[in-house]
């Protein structure tokens, strides 16, 4: 009798010890997979964080005639990879190499951003060129912008009870070292994927480019805001201008010193109630002009509707 209870004893204590290796096992690896998941998608994020960040840097210069500069690219790039060194992203570490992070089981090198000026390959061109007449003679210098992220991982912290014989080629596999890529699967250990964006939306955007352009009265100057001006004008004088037209005008009921086929632009917004003072030597002694609607004491039907708060000034007639 006490040696079949010594042997049930003993029965027991072996299939412990066999399902206990089976089970921790199966934990670490589910602790690993699960570190696995969240660095990719930490290095994902490195990317896309270059790529977004590249929309909210200055990428033209109007009055130059250049667009979608690769300084807004090459700016991101050194962003991104200051910042997610780390794998953090919330603060940048100027002048701080990376280090490895290790977590429970996943040890992973620093995230290196990789972004060129570039689309990807394949992806059709799309510039003002293609759009024709005015537009054509700006200047891109990209087409557009590829990013990847990359970082190398590893299992650390496996443990010394996967060194007997017919484990050992599982835990070198499962220890070796692999490249994680943002896009995609790695070839040959090389990130070949990329994530594509295109830059610049070929208008105006900045906070300069927003400001109010006043009416120059008689030189034509260019007012405060002058890539809005310069790039109205360019419009203007490839479309003909005014064809000579008002020194026409000007000839036949004559004339001030004023050169009436002079360019003249005024942009008033919501700060400036849309008005442009033109003094009272202008405009039959009207000090105050206004782009729709307006006041004219001449005119029956009423165009002076508020305008506040309103998209675009939101004119009815009525």
């Amino acid at each position: 009798m006490r040696s079949r209870r010594a042997a049930r004893r003993g029965q027991s204590l072996i299939e412990t010890a066999l399902g206990l290796m089976v089970f921790v096992t199966i934990l670490l690896f589910g602790i690993y997979f699960a570190e696995v998941g969240a660095l990719t998608l930490k290095v994902q994020e490195a990317a896309n964080f270059a790529l977004w960040n590249a929309t909210g840097r200055v990428m033209h210069d109007p009055a130059a005639g250049e667009w979608q500069r690769p300084s807004a690219v090459t700016g991101a790039l050194a962003e991104a990879n200051g910042r997610y060194v780390d794998y953090d992203g919330r603060s940048r570490m100027d002048g701080a190499g990376g280090v490895p992070v290790q977590l429970a089981v996943a040890r992973a090198q620093p995230i290196q951003v990789d972004c060129e000026a570039e689309l990807p390959a394949n992806v059709p061109t799309l510039a003002p060129v293609h759009a024709g007449g005015p537009l054509a003679e700006m200047r891109v210098a990209s087409p557009g912008m590829r990013c990847t992220a990359s970082t190398r991982l590893r299992a650390e912290r496996i443990g010394r009870f996967m060194e007997p014989s017919f484990f050992q080629t599982s835990q070198r596999v499962a220890a070796a070292t692999f490249r994680v890529c943002a896009a995609g699967r790695a070839t040959a250990g090389e990130c070949r994927g990329r994530f594509g964006l295109f830059l610049d939306d070929w208008g105006l955007s900045t906070v300069a480019e927003g400001r109010a352009c006043a009416l120059s009265l008689n030189s034509g100057a260019v007012c405060g805001n002058p890539d809005y001006y310069l790039w109205a004008e360019r419009v203007y004088r490839r479309n003909g201008g005014g064809g000579s037209a008002g020194s026409a005008l000007a000839n036949l009921v004559g004339s001030e010193s004023v050169n009436e086929d002079q360019f003249f632009m005024s942009f008033r917004g919501e700060e400036d109630r849309y008005e442009e003072n033109i003094g009272a030597t202008h405009a039959g002694g009207q000090s105050v002009w206004e782009t729709t609607p307006f006041r004219a004491s001449n005119l029956g039907r009423r165009y002076d509707v508020p305008r506040e708060n309103r998209w675009l000034g939101g004119v009815r007639v009525r």
